[in-house]
């Protein structure tokens, strides 16, 4: 599932290519999904990361798409040929946002609420506040990990990065998060600030189906520390990395610089 640096990735660049630009029409595909007429002809506004969704405001109401497992945005220009397993297109004069989606699970929703109405999230990008999230915290038994997976408290944290930030902080995915300390939450927020911003830089994790707007695959696998490693080498330590099934997920960690 895209998390939120190949997110952060797309709304970068339709930023870019909607500026502008008016929606002419919306090309559903896929029986499954329903139409937007009240998309027409509205202008954009903007184009956000809500969580691990895309949000294309059209003054007020929104296109909210949301690629679920594999699905991911492709654009096409004028003339192109339109790619196998495309589930909608919404058409613009400069070319065309495709959703493709072998498996059928991305959602394609409109939201009439005001953006300014809307709850607002935090923005990982930004930073973590570290106080906020000690007391969203506290007295919680559930693994780190966890946590660090709820979008209530994590919007847009994925499972990739979840492992990659609490291997760079040194803390164990088990660790219930409220007996998480003060020192270890700067040392997550740390890694999580560098991590994220790198892999936005990256475009993103190809380690299966991700690919950009353009149809590029990301480069930050380059870079991964413990996601993917089971049986190898720790980089930081003589141990070798594991991984096992935490909340239904596979989480690699050391059990050497993270026990």
């Amino acid at each position: 599932m895209p998390e939120l640096p190949e997110i952060e990735t797309l709304i970068r660049q339709l930023g870019n290519v909607l500026a502008g630009e008016r929606v002419r029409a919306v090309r559903i595909f896929d029986e499954k999904l329903d139409p937007l007429p009240d998309a027409i002809d509205r202008g954009v506004r903007a184009v956000r990361r809500a969580g691990k969704g895309v949000e294309i405001d059209l003054g007020g109401p929104a296109i909210h798409i949301h690629l679920r497992m594999s699905g991911r945005l492709h654009w096409r220009s004028p003339g192109d040929i339109i790619p196998p397993h495309a589930r909608f297109g919404i058409v613009f004069e400069a070319g065309e946002v495709l959703c493709i989606d072998p498996r059928r699970f991305a959602t394609l929703t409109w939201h009439w609420a005001p953006a300014a109405l809307r709850k607002q999230t935090a923005n990982l990008l930004a930073g973590l506040d570290i106080p906020d999230i000690r007391a969203r915290a506290r007295g919680r038994r559930l693994p780190v990990k966890a946590f660090l997976l709820d979008q209530q408290a994590m919007p847009g944290m994925g499972n990739i990065y979840a492992c990659e930030i609490l291997f760079a902080a040194a803390v164990s995915p088990w660790r219930r998060a409220g007996e998480v300390t003060t020192i270890e939450w700067e040392r997550i927020a740390a890694a999580a600030a560098r991590i994220l911003r790198e892999a936005v830089y990256c475009r993103g994790t190809s380690i299966s189906d991700w690919r950009d707007l353009f149809g590029r695959p990301g480069e930050y696998q380059r870079r991964l520390r413990v996601y993917g490693r089971e049986g190898k080498t720790c980089y930081r330590c003589p141990a070798r990395i594991e991984r096992r099934k935490l909340g239904g997920r596979g989480t690699y960690y050391c059990p050497g610089c993270q026990g």
